[in-house]
């Protein structure tokens, strides 16, 4: 099981690149990566954006954090939830119900954008896209911390999963102003070819541990599979997986799929006070991937293991965390008993799709604006969702100010954007949708410390880029320019005849 997860963090290891899409750029107007969120939406200007001046950042979110597991000591030190001055209460009360880490990546190699009419706008988009889910059982860790405190003791570590994807994204993508029809409404679509790079998928269905003084009993229904071309990974005759040696020779798409993203706006025009009251809605990342059955390697554990136990572990107030860890870690295997099947085809999964509605109220003369915006992430074995409160400024129409709190999935969370986007010209953006509220001095070794760990949940991300700004010749600033010009062109005519 240890090797396994070398694996999930070598696959992880792209996710240093990139973090997703910021929420907070929902209701920036004439942003240009917010028709990234909803393809309805249509930039100020067309667009050139290419690595590695474009869409930089990272993120990682979760519901547990430093302060589930380290509590400070009389000494000023901390200790860790399984010195025996931590109650097993204490501990326990303090995790949630489904302890879970998400990790998602969005980068762009090329991102392009133009209009070709006045309500008419392209974009063209080439990406890399990481996205990681580990669910962990709440049980996992009671029986970290409690160990055989009964005798029997039992034990369920169902729907504990590692799941992993990586792929390329191609894009195509068209937004249309259908304002002649229907004043206010706008629409888009973006279809995207999928090229994937790997697939892990680890999910432990049901795990049933009973502890006996003499025997363990283990009753397991579980699935693994890794789909990646030029590694391989087999079981050990101890029950352990080995990563074989990788081949880049045999290195190759891992499977191709395809998904969907549309959206619409419509724009309830009041013209006094308040310009507008904007609402929308869209789907984005609707689709699959189908993985080829020659890169699949598969891996099943069902029915029932009679196991002798981890004879040298101590549980309670003599318990040598690192050497008791380290040993469950090596042991963890052989309880799951997994053993390699073939694979009876090719595998079909679909990726992470996500549900944006949003309503938004300028005011000011559209200076500013006041947004609630609701997420829903549909992943791989839960939905996470988020409700965000928005305040955005535009002191001018190439200047976005905006701030946000998310109120969901990431308690006391606090956002915010800073953008210039420019009708002509180098663009710039940098953000963040999770602000550590709270931090502490973390020591690492005697005299180094870390001064600003996150205390609560590990929710933050942070993104910038630049673009390059290309003008809209459709648009009503250009047209005046264009009048202006043709108009003293008109009067030296004049003054010459």
């Amino acid at each position: 099981m240890k090797k396994l997860y070398i694996v999930f963090i070598a696959c992880l290891l792209p996710l240093l690149a990139g973090g997703e899409t910021l929420r907070g750029t929902y209701f920036s107007e004439y942003s240009v990566y917010r028709n990234k969120l909803n393809p309805a939406f249509v930039p100020r200007s067309s667009y050139l954006g290419f690595t590695p001046l474009t869409n930089l950042g990272f993120g990682l979110t979760s519901n547990i954090g430093m302060s589930n597991f380290l509590y400070p000591s009389q000494e000023g030190t901390f200790l860790t939830f399984m010195h025996p001055d931590v109650s097993a209460d204490t501990f326990l009360k303090s995790l949630p119900a489904n302890p879970h880490f998400d990790i998602d990546v969005d980068t762009d190699i090329l991102n392009i954008g133009f209009f070709t009419g006045k309500n008419s706008f392209w974009s063209i988009g080439l990406g890399l896209k990481v996205d990681g889910e580990v669910n962990i059982p709440r049980d996992l860790f009671t029986f970290l911390k409690v160990g055989a405190a009964t005798d029997p003791q039992e034990y369920n570590f169902r729907n504990l999963s590692v799941i992993q994807n990586a792929y390329l994204e191609a894009s195509l993508g068209y937004s249309h102003n259908f304002s002649d029809l229907v004043k206010g409404l706008s629409a888009g679509i973006r279809f995207k070819f999928l090229a994937a790079v790997d697939r892990l998928d680890l999910r432990i269905t049901d795990m049933k541990l009973r502890m006996g003084s003499d025997m363990w009993s283990v009753n397991t229904d579980a699935t693994a599979y890794l789909a990646m071309k030029g590694l391989d990974v087999g079981i050990s005759d101890d029950n352990k997986i080995d990563i074989g040696n990788f081949d880049p020779a045999r290195m190759g798409l891992a499977g191709m799929g395809a998904a969907l993203d549309f959206g619409l706006e419509y724009r309830l025009y009041i013209n006094r006070f308040f310009d507008s009251i904007r609402f929308s809605a869209s789907v984005t990342d609707l689709g699959f991937i189908k993985y080829d059955q020659s890169g699949i390697q598969q891996f099943k554990s069902s029915g029932n293991v009679q196991y002798a136990g981890l004879d040298d572990i101590t549980f309670g107030k003599d318990m040598n965390f690192e050497e008791t860890f380290e040993e469950i870690k090596d042991e963890f295997m052989k309880m799951a008993d997994f053993e390699e099947v073939t694979p009876s085809g090719a595998v079909t999964s679909r990726i992470r799709p996500n549900l944006y509605l949003g309503a938004e109220v300028p005011f000011l003369w559209n200076r500013m604006s006041l947004g609630l915006l609701y997420n829903a992430k549909f992943g791989y074995t839960s939905t996470r969702n988020e409700l965000t409160l928005a305040l955005n400024m535009r002191p001018g129409k190439w200047f976005n100010l905006g701030v946000n709190y998310s109120m969901l999935n990431a308690s006391r969370s606090l956002g915010w954007l800073v953008e210039f986007i420019p009708r002509s010209g180098i663009g710039f953006f940098i953000g963040s949708d999770y602000t550590f509220m709270e931090v502490t001095n973390f020591p690492i070794s005697e005299g180094f410390s870390l001064p600003v760990v996150p205390i609560n949940e590990i929710n933050f991300n942070m993104r910038f880029g630049f673009h390059i700004a290309m003008g809209n010749k459709y648009d009503d600033i250009a047209k005046a320019k264009r009048e202006r010009k043709e108009a003293r062109r008109e009067a030296r005519r004049d003054r010459r005849g």
